[in-house]
């Protein structure tokens, strides 16, 4: 029987690619194939020491022919898909002409690719390759990929506000300044939000002097944001015996909450009342 079923070159040559890539990879990470493939094809692990730790993905293309202009044509849904994952993504093309595997870091063109997404009316961005990146086949023969792995994984922290210390061993260098205004609210809100749940913490072990401590430095580094710290430093105040301390900072709580035009009304009110009673408590 003669089976009618054809399997063309191009689906070939993807998956001479994919195991290519895949037997470079697994020289210093773990590979596992995606199997809904949804604009990537691998998830992977780095080893160090024989034990996994920093992860990253991978998109595998092949061609035959990679030249100095050789393009890849990417959805923008896909990109955004990227850009929104917690590790780093990499293009991994197989050239398999010449039996090489170049890689691109999608990290290096964040702000450039949102730049495309939303500011161009095309449905998908052409991304340029060169031939300066390559994967190498053989054990310790990619310490720059690895290298660039790492380093992006902090960018990629830096970017969600949450910035790392940068390389390996004891001493370690200090992280970057936020690059953009986006980092730097990112970076800010972060930092308050910490703040609060080391302020719940002490609260609950009724150490209400750190917790006074670390609301008071809230109130000076978040003045008319959020009235939540000054309610709690009123709470704290109270319960300390500090009743102008408490009358104060309940004050910019309510003042606070006054001056907030998006809240809904209903909820608004019920909050202010509540204030307005611990302010009765003050007197």
């Amino acid at each position: 029987m003669v089976r009618n079923v054809r399997f063309t070159w191009e689906q070939r040559l993807g998956n001479v690619g994919e195991s290519e890539i895949k037997g470079r990879l697994s020289y210093f990470s773990t590979v596992t194939k995606i199997e809904d493939d949804v604009g990537l094809d691998f998830y992977c692990e780095l080893l160090e020491h024989d034990s996994p730790t920093n992860e990253f993905y991978i998109q595998a293309k092949s061609t035959e022919y990679f030249n100095e202009n050789w393009t890849a044509n990417i959805k923008k849904s896909t990109i955004l898909y990227w850009l929104w994952k917690p590790n780093p993504v990499y293009i991994i093309v197989y050239d398999e002409p010449a039996k090489n595997c170049y890689w691109m870091a999608i990290e290096d063109m964040r702000y450039d690719l949102f730049d495309k997404l939303f500011k161009t009316n095309t449905d998908s961005v052409n991304l340029k390759f060169d031939n300066s990146k390559l994967l190498k086949k053989g054990k310790d023969l990619n310490e720059d990929f690895i290298k660039k792995m790492k380093d992006d994984k902090a960018s990629i922290e830096q970017f969600k506000g949450q910035p790392t210390l940068k390389g390996d061993g004891y001493v370690r260098q200090l992280p970057g300044a936020p690059r953009n205004e986006h980092e730097f609210i990112q970076t800010r809100e972060n930092i308050r939000v910490s703040l609060y749940s080391l302020v719940s913490r002490y609260i609950s072990h009724n150490d209400l002097q750190t917790a006074r401590l670390y609301c008071e430095f809230l109130a000076q580094f978040d003045p008319t944001g959020h009235y939540n710290h000054f309610v709690w430093l009123g709470q704290i105040n109270l319960a300390l015996g500090d009743k102008t301390l408490a009358r104060k900072s309940l004050g910019q709580a309510l003042w606070i909450c006054e001056n907030d035009p998006n809240w809904p009304k209903e909820s608004m009110d019920s909050l202010k009342n509540q204030i307005r009673q611990l302010i009765r408590e003050c007197v």
